[in-house]
């Protein structure tokens, strides 16, 4: 039926019974349905279940700030880096996720340039932020979401292929 709720999720990691429901942490996930149907919900929901619920669930959605921000707001950035800077720096979303989970929603809005690093991130599980030379080690798990059709995006140029996959594996 058109009007059923659907939520499909391209990789869930293992799930077991001991007690209580655990879920086993893997580096990233990917949930995709249509706006409005809890894909922030579930992403909550799958960090509680998770090993390291005891660590902070960081959200940002990535549609709402500026292409011009994202990278400082997901990476931090040191004092001066740019104009407007405040004096004493800012940490970044990945660096308040700590050991938890970081969910970045609405990601198939997120720029080409800030799709090769967030994938260089997720490979090299570091990054650095804006202004500083120093790399600083990444270890939540990411769960991504989007409305977008990724398939069609990918296709169309708007969406990299290897990001794509580097979030279901």
């Amino acid at each position: 039926e058109a009007d059923r709720k659907s939520v499909y999720i391209l990789q869930l990691p293992a799930v077991t019974y001991e007690g209580g429901l655990t879920m086993k942490n893997f580096c990233c996930d990917l949930i995709g349905s249509e706006s409005g149907y809890g894909k922030e919900l579930f992403a909550q929901a799958i960090h509680n279940a998770s090993l390291v619920s005891h660590q902070p669930f960081v959200s940002l959605n990535c549609s709402s700030i500026p292409k011009e921000l994202l990278e400082a707001e997901l990476f931090g950035y040191e004092s001066g880096a740019f104009t407007g800077a405040r004096k004493d720096g800012k940490i970044g979303k990945f660096e308040l996720a700590g050991e938890g989970t970081l969910f970045l929603d609405e990601l198939g809005t997120m720029p080409m340039d800030m799709q090769v690093k967030l994938l260089r991130v997720l490979e090299s599980k570091e990054y650095v932020p804006l202004g500083s030379n120093k790399k600083v080690p990444f270890k939540a798990r990411v769960i991504a979401a989007t409305n977008e059709n990724l398939s069609n995006s990918m296709q169309n140029g708007s969406f990299r292929s290897d990001l794509y996959y580097r979030l279901n594996v």
